[in-house]
């Protein structure tokens, strides 16, 4: 049986919304000066939420592979949220926002 590595929890920041949605996804695919904008965001910010479903939407590059990034409702629209990353052995293994807490951790504070 292969030894689990230790792996840690680390708050790294906050982000804020103010549209009551977080886009995951690389950066150099949306802002590049060089490349046009994608075409799933469409022309206007009016389009590009018109693509969104009710809590997720995943959008495809513009040969049609899935990739170029998810956009996800927060749940509570605007304001600040936590990011957090699992890091093992060093590395980021993966990065959570949390829109809200568990009713448990509530009753706790």
């Amino acid at each position: 049986m292969k030894k689990r590595n230790k792996e840690t929890r680390k708050l790294v920041g906050r982000i804020g919304v103010d549209a009551g949605l977080c886009w995951i996804g690389d950066p150099c695919y949306v802002f590049d000066p060089q490349n046009p904008r994608p075409k799933a965001f469409g022309e206007s910010w009016d389009d590009f939420c018109d693509a969104l479903n009710d809590q997720t939407t995943k959008f495809n590059y513009d040969m049609g592979h899935e990739g170029l990034g998810v956009c996800v409702s927060t749940g509570y629209g605007d304001g600040t949220y936590p990011v957090y990353v699992d890091i093992e052995d060093g590395r980021v293994k993966s990065v959570t926002v949390e829109f809200f807490e568990d009713e448990e951790d509530e009753e706790d504070d």
